[in-house]
């Protein structure tokens, strides 16, 4: 039972569409059980714990890995048997292994953070806080789905409920059901097997932190837990509340078995359920819900409605755990029987709710060839990396066919029309370099000019060619002269930088030393800057050459870890290449001589290459 209600619950259904994240969270019942036996039997068994923590760091899931740590501590302390220091003195050759074993994965994700915004928790804050699980939404842990597409946003971009916030039109899980039978046989083994405290326990502690600035307690996390603050989205915590719900629902199926508890509380708890679906349906609940939530009539009558129906669905479950209870109780069938039947009960009431959280499409959804990335290549040539980026405009909505809603499904539209615009989630296929503010790792500096809202000018700067937006953009006359092409169907237009973009690598026509870092803002309010003329150098000692008035520079070859430029110029020159200044680069002539590689404009790499 635990593992039917495990596998089938909301939060790792959800999760299906990402292999990553998925992998990290199914590992966690592994990963205890390998760790109880190395805390408690052979330390032989201290490698199992070991090796299942490294494969989570080693898929790329560092936060994930990070929070088994905490896991880790809090089973030790609960679950050791006798003294607790031998036990700690048993996990902490367990984690040095972990870190020798990812440090492969660890090393390269150590030096992103300490160069990108996460360092400084203040300017990271809002965002790592974007995904806290409104207070709301835990209704639906016991009923559900209720208003599955019952949110959409004004136009100011702002959800009516405030349950998806404003930045994303999502939830991070799609749905948090566990259900009713689980819930309360969770909370029988909770009570009855005090040896699993450890389960309610982390059950607790992950509901609370998933409120995120709901709840408070992420909160302070966030500002006394080393590196907690280098993390994001609060709702990840509904994993570890899902895994110990259904671990402690097991435990509470044998205490069934040795015939613990009732049929009253159940019977209640049906009628409870009942009450309030009925209730649902009534105007007085409409009128409030649209008065609390903000929300249009139709809106508060779809999620009145969505909720009444699933309140019902939650009182038959409980009715039918509440039979079969009395059945054991009463001797009617065999106890083996009526268990099986129990487990049927909770099998169909997740299947119920969390199966539309798992999403199929035709195969051709995920594989067509977007028309843009088809324009791009006929404008363009070959679509290679380090030629041009694109950036795809952070809109407030997305427009979906209605056809392609009824022939696919909600999300799954929604999905193509992101590959449509080309998103970050689909860019790479087609070889085309996107530029994204939501992606992590980005320096400080990129981030500051961000906020400063960089202009087409400043984009151009770094090689930005191409806008994907909105057809509303076409408003403004000088983006409505490069318009390239435009997706009526999905209101997406495909238009030029009206600015022309600097070329990967090129010559600086004019090199400036600066002896202290670049202010990136004030970078960002230089004319002689946006306008191409100007590169600052950052350098303390090395002497700038004059500027470049001839020659070429030639990206040859472009991989992730080799850039080849060939160059021709009559005197000693600053070389720019339009990629990310960052540790582990090296520069070398055809001669073998090594050349150091400095900061340029604040974000990208300089070399001073000789004549010839």
């Amino acid at each position: 039972l635990a593992g039917l209600a495990f596998a089938l619950s909301g939060y790792v259904v959800s999760l299906t569409e990402s292999v990553l994240y998925l992998y990290s969270i199914c590992m966690l019942p592994l990963f205890c059980f390998a760790l109880d036996k190395a805390l408690n039997g052979a330390r032989a068994w201290m490698v199992a714990p070991a090796f299942v923590w490294t494969t989570v760091f080693l898929i790329g899931d560092i936060q994930t890995g990070y929070y088994y740590g905490f896991v880790a501590l809090l089973w030790t302390v609960v679950r050791a048997r006798g003294s607790r220091l031998p036990a700690c003195l048993r996990l902490v050759p367990v984690c040095g292994l972990v870190v020798l074993l990812a440090a492969i994965q660890l090393g390269p994700a150590w030096a992103v953070f300490v160069e990108s915004e996460r360092l400084q928790p203040a300017q990271f804050h809002k965002q790592a806080l974007v995904w806290s699980t409104h207070p709301l939404r835990l209704v639906t842990v016991i009923a559900s789905p209720i208003g599955e597409y019952a949110d959409p946003t004004d136009e100011a971009g702002a959800s009516y409920s405030g349950l998806r916030g404003r930045d994303i039109g999502y939830f991070w899980a799609e749905s948090l059901y566990l259900g009713v039978p689980v819930t309360g046989l969770a909370l029988l083994g909770a009570w009855q097997r005090r040896d699993l405290r450890v389960l309610a326990l982390l059950a607790i502690l992950g509901l609370l932190l998933s409120l995120g600035w709901w709840g408070g307690l992420y909160e302070v996390f966030y500002r006394i837990v080393p590196l907690w603050s280098a993390f994001r989205f609060p709702e990840k915590f509904m994993g570890l509340f899902a895994f110990a719900i259904a671990m402690l629902a097991g435990a509470g199926l044998d205490a069934l078995r040795t015939g613990a508890g009732g049929q009253r509380p159940w019977f209640a708890v049906a009628v409870l359920c009942g009450v309030a679906g009925l209730g649902f349906h009534t105007d007085i609940v409409r009128t409030w819900t649209a008065a609390i939530l903000g929300a249009p009539a139709a809106l508060a009558h779809e999620l009145t409605d969505s909720a009444a129906v699933a309140f019902l669905f939650s009182a038959v479950a409980a009715l039918g755990v509440g039979i079969v209870i009395a059945g054991i109780t009463h001797k009617r069938l065999h106890p083996r029987l009526l268990l099986i039947v129990l487990v049927m009960i909770v099998t169909l009431d997740l299947s119920r709710a969390n199966l539309g959280a798992y999403h199929t499409a035709p195969v051709e959804a995920a594989t067509f060839v977007p028309p843009f990335a088809e324009v791009l290549k006929s404008r363009e040539g070959p679509l290679r990396p380090g030629h041009f980026r694109v950036v795809p405009l952070d809109e407030r909505r997305a427009v979906v066919p209605e056809s392609l809603i009824h022939q696919l499904g909600y999300y799954e539209a929604v999905m193509v029309a992101r590959r449509q615009a080309l998103d970050v989630l689909h860019n790479a296929q087609f070889h085309i370099e996107s530029a994204k503010r939501y992606l992590p790792g980005y320096k400080a500096e990129f981030i500051a000019m961000v906020k400063r809202k960089m202009g087409t000018q400043a984009a151009a700067r770094f090689n930005v060619t191409y806008y994907i937006g909105l057809l509303s953009h076409l408003k403004e006359s000088q983006v409505a002269r490069e318009l390239v092409a435009t997706l009526p169907e999905y209101e997406l237009a495909l238009f030029k930088n009206p600015i022309p973009s600097k070329p990967r690598a090129y010559l600086s026509p004019k090199p400036e030393r600066a002896a202290s870092p670049v202010d990136p803002v004030a970078l960002l309010a230089r004319p002689d800057f946006l306008d191409g003329t100007v590169d600052v150098i950052e350098t303390a000692d090395v002497a700038m050459p004059g500027p470049a008035l001839g020659g070429s520079a030639v990206i040859e070859r472009y991989a992730p870890e080799e850039v080849r430029v060939r160059t021709e110029t009559p005197h000693a020159a600053v070389l720019i290449l339009l990629d990310a200044f960052d540790k582990g680069w090296r520069a070398t002539l055809e001669s073998g001589a090594e050349l150091p590689i400095l900061r340029a404009n604040a974000l990208v790499r300089a070399v001073i290459v000789p004549e010839g």
